[in-house]
């Protein structure tokens, strides 16, 4: 049961974050200008062209959400309790990766 709740507390602080504005972009403009932007990591996923990630990492947190709230409401199945525990990991794993994927990406300007 507690390993329930924290999934699904693990899942929405995993999508909190992603909308947390933690990485710093500058850029020297023409005239010698130096700008700064704040930017989350769901903005420079859109930025860089690579959505599909935050896509694949809701789609898994909401199954472990959903799966996790099943279990919780005492529907006991080892189908369930399984797909819970893969959604959890592929959205802990889905994570990580994009925040490693943003932490390197070059935003495309056009």
């Amino acid at each position: 049961m507690l390993k329930n709740i924290l999934c699904v507390i693990l899942n929405i602080v995993y999508l909190i974050v992603l909308n947390m504005a933690i990485y710093t972009d500058r850029t020297v403009l023409p005239s010698g200008e130096v700008r700064e932007w704040h930017r989350s990591p769901l903005t420079r996923l859109h930025m860089a062209d690579q959505s599909l990630l935050f896509y694949l990492q809701a789609a898994l947190a909401a199954v472990s959400i959903l799966t996790g709230l099943l279990l919780l409401f005492g529907v006991r199945s080892a189908v369930i309790r399984k797909i819970q525990l893969i959604a959890a990991v592929g959205s802990t794993v889905m994570f990580v990766i994009i925040l490693i994927v943003t932490s390197n990406a070059h935003v495309k300007y056009s």
